[in-house]
């Protein structure tokens, strides 16, 4: 049996308890949430970093709350092609590409550099 857990209103959201949830996603939806890493690390104002699930979290928080316009989202997705899923730097067959990867967590870019400096 689940417990319902009680999180007071002002934690913040990264603060918050985890639930898993299992997904499947299209391959070049896959591909552009690395792009979209990629694209925030890349632009490192002030040592930004990020993941895959904060992504994946920032878009669900900032996903509209009228059901026509969440509709109109989806119509959107369901008649995009896959070559829609490039960001606006990729390269086409980078994106396309059907790279094996292998399942879990992936590596962080930063971890292969200097970390930040401790003020």
């Amino acid at each position: 049996m689940e417990r319902c857990a009680q999180i007071p209103p002002e934690t913040p959201l990264p603060s918050c308890p985890d639930r898993s949830v299992g997904l499947s996603l299209p391959v070049p939806i896959n591909a552009r949430i690395d792009l979209l890493v990629e694209l925030v690390e890349l632009a490192e104002q002030a040592g930004e970093r990020t993941s895959r699930k904060e992504i994946v979290a920032a878009c669900i928080l900032g996903a509209p709350d009228a059901a026509d316009e969440l509709v109109r989202w989806l119509h959107i997705y369901r008649k995009s092609p896959a070559d829609s899923t490039c960001t606006s730097g990729a390269k086409l067959e980078d994106v396309l590409e059907l790279r094996a990867v292998r399942p879990g967590r992936r590596p962080r870019r930063w971890r292969y550099r200097s970390p930040p400096a401790s003020p």
